[in-house]
């Protein structure tokens, strides 16, 4: 019964089925971890389903892996975000980390190691917001990693 409570509590109602599902399942994934969401997932309705999973499933597993990172659990935070900003739509994941970021071209490096093979998330990130006419800011301060998205509402795909 516990799990089936734990199943129900990790669903979300953002107003966007795909966004509920990304999220629906990375809840599952983390619950060792505090994820707060507060989104209006409507506002994305105008984006490709592929468009959204990239976004949210890449910014979501980053944020996981590098808090998974932290032995004090109750440092292991992560804020979704989903909001109208005038005419865009700012997508916005933070999480607390620890330790330092190198960044090329505005995006952090990977933390993996071998370029090559590693640092494909962001630049998704990035990729899919440009289809949009959107941007990608990432910072990180004191602890604090900050991953925007910000896109024109109802731009449509370009």
């Amino acid at each position: 019964m516990e799990s089936d409570i734990k199943v129900y509590e990790a669903q979300n109602k953002t107003g966007n089925s795909i966004l509920d599902t990304v999220l629906t399942s990375k809840s599952l994934y983390c619950q060792k971890i505090s994820l707060t969401t507060v989104a209006d997932g409507a506002l994305l309705d105008f984006m490709d389903a592929m468009d959204i999973c990239t976004i949210f499933g890449n910014a979501l597993d980053n944020a996981v892996e590098s808090v998974l990172k932290i032995e004090d659990k109750e440092k292991r935070l992560i804020h979704l975000s989903v909001s109208g900003e005038r005419d865009f739509v700012l997508i916005r994941v933070e999480n607390y980390f620890e330790g330092e970021l190198t960044f090329q071209e505005g995006l952090p490096r990977s933390t993996k190691g071998d370029d090559r093979f590693h640092g494909f998330g962001v630049k998704s990130i990035r990729y899919s917001a440009q289809r949009y006419g959107g941007t990608v800011t990432v910072t990180a301060e004191r602890n604090w990693f900050d991953l925007k998205v910000l896109i024109p509402k109802n731009s449509g795909k370009k």
